[in-house]
């Protein structure tokens, strides 16, 4: 396994989510092939949107989408890059405010403001996740991201600084935002953060 080069690094991690000039390369993925689930409070059990983007270098990108039915309902927007058919893995810190301004500009959403100095690190079952909270308009809401196959975790090579947060051949992201005036509470951060579920491709 290599370490992926700095610039298609960032090219992977600025790769937009929620508007490409290229959407027909976009393929809708059934749902025995969906790999990321979101238990959190508003959303439905099953994403209205999820796809998958191949690019032309073998890393795949999958994008999914949950909203509530209602107007002022709670939404989420969550994305796989998956680099595990490779031999390289993304390494380093990702900046969670930049992940999401970058999604939901997409969305035409107000600029996020940061409620927290930096990201905070919670425990789940799925790991060490870093989660951090922001406002978007009248909206309080949550970003989280993960490396959900780190290195060192299966048959690779241990991680430099032998931390799983800092590099793997998957990384999740995502962002939840809650109706509108109703805060995000510590506890429901953590729930929350922990409802992000990734599950084994399906071929």
């Amino acid at each position: 396994m290599r370490r992926l080069p700095f610039f298609l690094a960032v090219l992977l991690f600025a790769c937009p989510v929620a508007a490409d000039e290229h959407e027909s390369q976009w393929e809708a993925l059934r749902a025995a092939r969906q790999r990321v689930g979101w238990t959190a409070e508003g959303l439905t059990p099953a994403p209205q949107i999820a796809e998958t983007f191949t690019a032309p270098m073998g890393y795949r990108v999958e994008r999914y989408l949950w909203k509530a039915q209602k107007p002022a309902g709670a939404f989420a927007l969550a994305v796989l890059r998956d680099l595990s058919d490779d031999d390289h893995y993304l390494s380093g810190p990702v900046d969670l405010m930049k992940f999401a301004t970058t999604v939901l500009k997409g969305l035409e959403a107000p600029t996020p403001r940061a409620l927290e100095q930096s990201d905070i690190r919670v425990a789940t079952g799925n790991g060490p996740v870093l989660t951090r909270r922001f406002e978007l308009g009248l909206r309080q809401c949550l970003v989280l991201g993960f490396y959900a196959e780190p290195q060192g975790k299966q048959d690779g090579p241990v991680a430099a600084k032998e931390e799983p947060l800092a590099e793997g051949s998957l990384r999740l992201d995502g962002v939840y935002c809650a109706t509108a005036g109703q805060p995000l509470t510590p506890q429901q951060v953590l729930a929350y953060a922990a409802g992000m579920k990734l599950r084994p491709a399906k071929n």
